[in-house]
């Protein structure tokens, strides 16, 4: 079953519609948002995935982290 999310990357200025599988990880949702943008943002190396006020696990899949349909998470750069 696919899950509609609503990405925002650092330094875009607009939303993109991101669909993903359940199974798939947290590392997968930020590399399709990275990806879809690429036109307007090149992409980084090292970023991290926000929802509600906390990180994501890159390795947890859509359904650990609880990903709800149609919510917004965030692809920042990392803070080393």
């Amino acid at each position: 079953m696919l899950i509609p999310l609503y990405g925002f990357l650092e330094g875009d200025t607009l939303g993109l519609l991101i669909l993903v599988e359940e199974h798939e990880t947290v590392h997968d949702l930020a590399t399709k948002l990275q990806q879809a943008a690429s036109v307007r943002v090149a992409g980084k190396a090292q970023v991290e995935v926000r929802y509600k006020d906390r990180v994501l696990h890159p390795q947890h899949t859509i359904g650990q982290a609880e990903l709800a349909p149609l919510e917004r998470f965030d692809v920042v750069q990392k803070d080393d």
